[in-house]
């Protein structure tokens, strides 16, 4: 599969992280893959709306390079991977808290339009996770990793709910995934809407914590 990968320009010979010969169909070299494995102990802040969240690891190394090389370098191969190195530890996660729906954030319409793809969304493809779509985007706004606290703020108001989900979610319990936590202020919001549509819980779940 990673000699495909070549030819297609979507994989490489060395290692994402640091350029050492990576391990047969591998994205990252035998010392980098050794790293990707849940970091504990990790401080947890309280985010508002979220009744409890876990987080794989620290926004660095090896994990920081493969979410990197999804998200801008277009490659839906690497969140695949990265979606089989952090799924024991979700579906622990997912069978402690006994979501009924699993969803995840959307991307505004021209980040998806240039991407082609979901990075979170490929991660659960990755992880075997089903999962819904509940969520819309309105708007252009830029990556949210280019705003500033302010910014940031005023780009998380145009998730919204699809219209098909206004009326189901009463009496659920939901977990949200996503790759990054930086702020929290996203993640805060969409349980807050999910709150607000009566949901019964809402539970999240990120690859990687900002350090």
């Amino acid at each position: 599969m990673r000699k495909l990968l070549r030819l297609l320009g979507l994989a490489q010979g060395n290692c994402l992280n640091c350029e050492k010969p990576a391990v047969g169909e591998e994205f990252l070299c035998e010392d980098c893959l050794k790293e990707l494995k849940p970091q504990h102990p990790m401080e947890y802040t309280h985010i508002p709306y979220v009744f409890s969240y876990r987080v794989f690891g620290r926004y660095e190394g090896a994990i920081k390079s493969l979410i990197l090389n999804a998200k801008f370098e277009n490659n839906p191969y690497t969140a695949r991977f990265l979606g089989k190195v952090v799924k024991d530890y979700l579906w622990e996660y997912i069978n402690e808290i006994q979501p009924d729906i699993i969803t995840f954030p959307e991307l505004n319409l021209r980040r998806f339009w240039l991407r082609g793809f979901n990075q979170v969304e490929e991660i659960l493809k990755g992880a075997e996770v089903p999962y819904q779509r509940i969520f819309e985007r309105k708007g252009f706004d830029p990556p949210m990793a280019r705003l500033k606290s302010q910014e940031r703020l005023k780009a998380v108001q145009s998730h919204q709910v699809r219209k098909h989900w206004l009326y189901a979610l009463e009496d659920k319990k939901i977990l949200v995934v996503d790759d990054v936590l930086t702020t929290g202020q996203t993640m805060s919001h969409l349980c807050q809407l999910l709150l607000s549509l009566g949901a019964k819980e809402t539970h999240a779940f990120f690859i990687a914590r900002s350090v």
